[in-house]
C-alpha cells in the first residue's frame, strides 16, 4: 500500500508543478483561470486519495463542497469568456452612469380601479361551449 501511495503522491505532485506553470506563465487570462480549477481538481483528488488510503470518511463532505466550488466557478467563468467574446455588453449599467427615465409615466393609461380583476372572470372549462 506504501507503494502505491509513493506513486500518487509523485504523480499528483508533478501534476501540480505543470499546472502551476501554467498559473503562472499562462499567455492569457483564461489559461491561467482552467490551470487554477485544474489545481483545485487535483486538490480534490489527493484529498480523495488520502482518505483512501486512511479509509476515513470525515473528508467527504470537504470533497463535496470542493466539487461543487469547482464545477460553480468553471461555468462562471465559461459563461464570462463567452459573452466576452461575443461582444455582448454587461448585463448590468455601471452604477454611476445609471440615467433616469427620459419621460415621466403616461398618464392617460387606464385606472387599476376599471380593469376586471382576474379572480372575478370565469374559467375556461366553466364556460359553455358554443
Amino acid at each position: 500500500m506504501t507503494a502505491v501511495a509513493a506513486v500518487i503522491t509523485v504523480l499528483l505532485a508533478a501534476g501540480t508543478a505543470l499546472t502551476m506553470v501554467r498559473v503562472i506563465r499562462g499567455p492569457s487570462t483564461l489559461d491561467r483561470i482552467v490551470a487554477t480549477d485544474v489545481l483545485l481538481a487535483i486538490v480534490v483528488v489527493a484529498i480523495a486519495c488520502v482518505a483512501a488510503i486512511t479509509r476515513d470518511a470525515t473528508a467527504l463532505p470537504i470533497l463535496a463542497v470542493l466539487s461543487i466550488l469547482g464545477f460553480t466557478g468553471s461555468v462562471s467563468v465559461a459563461r464570462f469568456a463567452t459573452r466576452k467574446a461575443a461582444g455582448h455588453p454587461s448585463p448590468d449599467p455601471p452604477l454611476d452612469r445609471v440615467s433616469p427615465p427620459d419621460r415621466e409615466p403616461a398618464l392617460d393609461r387606464q385606472p387599476a380601479l376599471d380593469r376586471q380583476p382576474a379572480l372575478d372572470r370565469q374559467p375556461a372549462l366553466d364556460r359553455e361551449s358554443p
